[in-house]
């Protein structure tokens, strides 16, 4: 019984046909077919059957290709105890991320990698959540996004990680009448045009899952992959796109909304086989991509709908900037849709530059009384000094930053 016959077992069992294995063991079909047929005849049993266009393997290569793959795992984890007691992982660990999660995480990766003696190759592509699983043959770990749970759809076979859980954002022209929303449900979706993306992929399902809610197919323009050629076209007022939270940023013609009504985050995970996921390295690599995830998480972590962020230090919204007995209003920002108390609080939890409200949208429901949490409108606010609902006052000196806040005069609009 020879390693290279039940390797070649386990390919077969993976790929599902002799070309693919061909493909990406670096052979012509016809080497494949002549090791097959070779290791036929040292088995005494055929080890594949005809069926439709292609072949599968007999219960007798069933058998054997599991076997070979306990076999390549326990090999592994004796290579992985070597490792240990060497004192530190090394090697080389291929890698393959979708970009945008390569965006957020491989900064994080490669800082921790430096300080050790792990070498990595990298790969990027972007795939439908199916294809994912079938790259995890061909690299150590890929780096996988679903929005449908934990497991991407076809890798229940394979070491699956979650790294991070990453909320997803509507992207939409800064002077479009739906940037006044707080939030982009299904309903809100209706009345827009979509830049989307192929078929399959985790972004698409979201505007599938509000179609089914609406009965009602929701226009794409255009179907792209890259998501920064997606924000260009939002720039220029061709439509809005959902785009990932941790590496989406707020800037100028362009503004974030939460989603509401359907699923609002995507899963990323990094796949392995479990041989490959053996390997001290691989593991290590995993671990550290799990740090770095964790960092995203802290750093992004979304706050409860309505509450406000920022360095608030009682119920009534007033921070630690901002502490007197008439400091009692929070904005939600025109740039990024959160609620915090001032501009400092914004700049301490954001990364990106405030953006005021145009002219345009004074009837966005943009202030909160922290006194009796009542909601009123950009319009409201500017013409009065006290909450509309319990009359509580408000501090005159905030008139000050309305300019950051608000366009005044209209000469911000886009």
């Amino acid at each position: 019984m020879e390693h290279r016959h039940l390797e070649l077992l386990r390919e077969i069992a993976a790929r599902g046909t002799l070309a693919a294995v061909a493909e990406a063991t670096h052979r012509s079909p016809s080497a494949v077919s002549q090791q097959l047929r070779a290791a036929e005849r040292d088995l005494g049993v055929p080890l594949v059957e005809p069926s439709s266009r292609t072949v599968r393997l007999t219960p007798e290569g069933e058998l054997l290709a599991a076997g070979a793959e306990e076999i390549a795992e326990r090999m592994a984890q004796l290579q992985s105890t070597l490792d240990a007691r060497r004192g530190q992982p090394a090697g080389v660990v291929s890698l393959g991320t979708l970009p945008s999660a390569g965006e957020a995480l491989m900064s994080g990766l490669l800082a921790r990698i430096d300080q050790t003696r792990i070498t990595l190759d990298l790969d990027d592509f972007d795939l439908a959540e199916g294809d994912y699983a079938a790259r995890a043959h061909d690299a150590d770990v890929v780096i996988a996004h679903s929005l449908s749970g934990d497991v991407p759809l076809g890798a229940e076979g394979l070491t699956c990680t979650v790294l991070a859980r990453e909320p997803l954002r509507v992207a939409l022209p800064a002077d479009h009448p739906a940037a006044a929303a707080e939030m982009i449900g299904p309903q809100e979706a209706a009345g827009l045009d979509w830049i989307g993306v192929p078929h399959g992929y985790p972004f698409d399902m979201v505007l599938v899952a509000m179609e089914n809610q609406l009965g009602a197919a929701l226009p794409r323009r255009v179907r792209l992959r890259d998501n920064r050629l997606v924000e260009s076209l939002v720039v220029s007022g061709m439509g809005a796109a959902v785009l990932p939270g941790f590496t989406t940023r707020p800037r100028e013609g362009l503004v974030l909304r939460p989603l509401g009504g359907v699923r609002a985050q995507r899963t990323i995970v990094a796949l392995s086989r479990r041989d490959r996921h053996a390997r001290l390295a691989v593991r290590t690599v995993t671990a550290m991509l799990q740090e770095a995830g964790a960092e995203l998480e802290s750093v992004r972590r979304e706050l409860p709908q309505g509450q406000v962020g920022g360095s608030v230090v009682d119920d009534e919204t007033r921070c630690a900037h901002y502490a007197s007995p008439l400091d009692v209003v929070a904005i939600r920002f025109h740039c990024c849709g959160r609620w915090y108390p001032c501009l400092h609080c914004h700049a301490e939890a954001e990364d990106h530059p405030v953006l005021p409200w145009p002219a345009a949208r004074r009837e966005a429901q943009a202030l909160l009384c922290g006194v009796c949490r009542h909601r009123f409108s950009i319009a409201e606010y500017l013409d009065t000094d006290r909450c509309t609902a319990c009359a509580a006052r408000f501090n005159p000196g905030c008139g000050r930053h309305h300019p950051a806040y608000f366009d005044l005069d209209g000469t911000a609009d886009p």
